[in-house]
């Protein structure tokens, strides 16, 4: 049994809840999930297992004791497209919690929002190279690294979906001695990327996503009366009438069960 620390930043927890529950099905070993809160910050929105969320101050003090040790943890995304990090109320307590796992070797996953402030905590890398109109859809991504162990199995080309305004500025991570890139694509950016140990993933787009979630998100937007664009490379013929090309799930959980051996790994190594 893996224990998975899920910090869930997102207003819709229990979708949260349900696409890295579905991201990690495939796992050889089962995952218990911890579900993860900021101590610092008061949502507006419960989760259905609200009364189970345990925030990452204890969360610390448990592993640190020993009482309740967790072998990895998953850092989700979060709504803040348009808010410098240091606006953010609990931004303090995460900076603390990813030095944490830093300093412990966590093998941590950083998701969109949340690779995005990692890669500046711990790299300075800017965020805010904003796009015109959302990045939206599922793009095709050129493997740099083919014999990384993260993609084993995989079936190439390898698609991700991408949902955000902004974009972290590529040259940055490029000329990082820091940092690995694993995969990117002319039209997405940087994908994914490691740390020099491997301890840290930085996946900038939405693998665990549901099947549905770019067409909720399209016509919400639409309903808002945004200015948008169909999801690219998302629906037959880019008609939203038509049916959604599932082409990255599968991938998807192969990959998130690639993690995973990894953390089997790093907790056999300890």
């Amino acid at each position: 049994m893996i224990r998975l620390a899920l910090l869930n930043l997102m207003p819709d927890k229990d979708v949260t809840e349900a696409n890295f529950a579905r991201a990690f099905s495939k796992a050889e070993t089962p995952v218990e999930f911890v579900l993860t809160k900021m101590k610092s910050h008061v949502s507006k929105n419960k989760s259905a297992h609200d009364e189970m969320y345990i925030d990452s101050v204890e969360l610390r003090k448990q592993h640190d004791s020993g009482k309740s040790p967790i072998d990895g943890f998953v850092f989700s995304g979060a709504p803040f497209d348009y808010v410098f990090f240091d606006e953010v109320d609990y931004w303090p307590e995460a900076c603390e919690l990813m030095d944490w796992l830093r300093e412990r070797r966590i093998p941590t996953l950083y998701v969109c929002w949340g690779a995005q402030a990692a890669l500046y905590h711990f790299f300075g890398i800017s965020r805010f190279e904003e796009y015109v109109v959302k990045l939206s859809g599922v793009y095709p991504q050129q493997v740099v690294e083919p014999t990384h162990p993260l993609f084993k199995g995989i079936v190439e080309p390898l698609f991700i979906p991408h949902s955000r305004h902004t974009s972290m500025t590529n040259a940055e991570i490029d000329e990082n001695p820091g940092i690995k890139v694993l995969a990117r694509s002319p039209r997405s950016g940087i994908s994914i990327a490691e740390n020099s140990d491997g301890t840290e993933l930085y996946l900038v787009g939405h693998q665990e996503y549901a099947i549905d979630t770019l067409d909720k998100e399209y016509h919400r937007d639409v309903e808002r009366g945004q200015t948008v664009t169909l999801p690219e490379h998302y629906y037959e013929n880019d008609t939203p009438t038509l049916p959604i090309i599932n082409s990255w799930q599968e991938n998807g959980q192969i990959m998130f069960s690639n993690w995973l051996n990894y953390m089997i790994l790093h907790r056999r190594e300890k």
